[in-house]
């Protein structure tokens, strides 16, 4: 991540402590102490107060942009971003050919595979689980779509989770699945799954 907004925002916290400090020292502190010589006229006073204002907004600000950046920075520095926004059917129909290839594998190798609307429930031996494929490529994964796999693992007695989605995966997603023991897979990480032909893997993500 580019650290520009977290230095902006150093940078805005330090000034306005520094504000904040002499508010408090040339102001508040002075009147109350009978220092009367180090009051500062209502001018500067008012400065400094609203410098430490300004400074803890902006602080805020910045912090919000170093969040954002921080998901969205490898579109925004991916030279070809532009140039895949025409790809849309073309990066669906991999994804579909990538999910179907999937299940081939989970059939070939596992006991069962059970459907249950986009919930595929797997068996091996004495071991289960729970995979769940995005039909919509364009749609983002949700931490509310996470929630709801979690809920059908309870209730298929499931103590491990597999979500496939097409669009990349934010952090927040990733925190809430890792939580509820589910691996994730992107279109990226599903195709390299498969190139490497692991599939024996999935009973012990």
């Amino acid at each position: 991540m580019n650290n520009k907004w977290l230095i902006c925002s150093c940078i805005a916290t330090g000034i306005g402590i520094l504000a904040g400090a002499g508010y408090l020292m040339f102001s508040e502190y002075s009147v109350l102490s009978g220092y009367q010589d180090w009051v500062l006229s209502s001018f500067w006073s008012n400065s400094l107060l609203w410098t430490f204002v300004v400074m803890f907004l902006m602080a805020l600000v910045f912090n919000v942009l170093a969040f954002l950046e921080l998901e969205r920075q490898e579109d925004l520095l991916n030279p070809m971003a532009w140039l895949n926004d025409g790809k849309g059917e073309r990066s669906q129909q991999q994804y579909k050919y990538s999910t179907d290839l999937l299940l081939e594998h989970l059939q070939r190798d596992m006991e069962s595979l059970e459907r249950h609307d986009s919930h595929y429930l797997v068996r091996n031996r004495h071991q289960a689980l729970l995979v769940y494929i995005q039909q919509d490529a364009e749609a983002p994964l949700t931490v509310s779509l996470v929630r709801s796999v979690f809920q059908q693992m309870l209730m298929q007695n499931c103590q491990r989770g597999l979500i496939v989605s097409c669009q990349r995966i934010n952090s927040q997603v990733r925190l809430f699945a890792n939580e509820a023991g589910i691996e994730l897979f992107d279109h990226q990480k599903l195709k390299r799954y498969l190139s490497n032909e692991q599939s024996g893997q999935l009973v012990l993500i």
